[in-house]
């Protein structure tokens, strides 16, 4: 028997947005009514440099964000998640993000996902974490904290290291998003599975998207293909009430070392509905909620 959709309502009633990272080189206006056709109302906005279409800190502002939300209200659709990662141990971070959480509360985003920080980046996390805590609860969006898929030594690089970034933060202004697809080219030696398992109680918001390891590096699909068994993740996330965003990057590969190299050209958007759709059905089969 084939499996349908799920609609909007039943989606958002187990908190599942669907980021627009499948739909990247698309202009909003067709990203959104794509969305639609799909029963999408919970939309992740992914404003990730290097990842998806070029843009500058200035393109942030509460012109764009009042152009998406009344391109999303004409198909009934809201702004859940902000996605807009940056380094925060970078110089000049906590102004980056600044101009992040005014965006993501003027789109109306309860989430806004960044990563952390590298390790050499330690010192300029902490001196402006204080501050960006307080923007956050302030705008009120909640920031949340995600596991890199780089490789490079991060101040969360697996489950076992949230509890010590967690003793340094406001839980009414931020947590952790934590991402099993990109833990496989992260820390490759470890147990996605597992290690989503022990990060679940500790999270705020999961990623989801399907990874599979080839001889030239790592690339994305539908959910229910790849390397990561998602049913044992989506049942405990499920079991917590925890909300959580399909990324599905079809365009982008991460190469044998881990670094991402987006495909020169956007996919068809009909083979891009098809892998969102099979990841809608395959999570019908596996939420309970759905």
């Amino acid at each position: 028997m084939s499996v349908g959709l799920p609609d909007a309502d039943r989606m958002r009633a187990v908190g599942m947005s669907v980021s627009t990272a499948a739909w990247d080189g698309y202009d909003w206006p067709e990203v959104f009514a794509s969305m639609a056709r799909l029963n999408i109302a919970d939309v992740e906005l992914a404003f990730i440099k290097g990842y998806v279409n070029e843009f500058t800190d200035a393109d942030l502002n509460a012109e764009l964000a009042q152009t998406l939300r009344a391109l999303m209200a004409q198909h009934g659709q809201r702004c859940a998640v902000l996605s807009a990662h940056i380094d925060l141990g970078e110089p000049g971070a906590a102004e980056s993000m600044a101009v992040r959480i005014r965006f993501a509360a003027a789109l109306g985003a309860r989430y806004l996902i960044s990563n952390a920080a590298s390790l050499a980046g330690r010192e300029y996390f902490e001196q402006g974490l204080d501050h960006m805590m307080a923007a956050a609860r302030e705008a009120g969006v909640r920031l949340l904290f995600e596991n890199p898929g780089d490789g490079s030594d991060n101040l969360i690089n697996q489950a076992s290291e949230l509890p010590t970034l967690l003793a340094r933060l406001d839980a009414s202004a931020t947590g952790i998003n934590y991402d099993p697809g990109n833990l496989i080219s992260h820390r490759p030696a470890l147990s996605p599975v597992d290690d989503a398992l022990e990060a679940i109680p500790l999270s705020a918001h999961l990623h989801l998207k399907a990874v599979h390891r080839d001889a030239e590096g790592y690339r994305f699909g539908a959910l229910g293909t790849g390397d990561i068994d998602y049913a044992p993740i989506v049942e405990a996330l499920a079991m917590r009430e925890l909300p959580f965003s399909l990324e599905l990057p079809f365009r982008l590969r991460r190469d044998a070392h881990a670094q991402p190299d987006k495909r020169p050209e956007p996919l068809p958007l009909e083979e891009i509905e098809q892998g969102v759709a099979a990841s809608l059905r395959w999570m019908v089969q596996h939420h309970p909620g759905l």
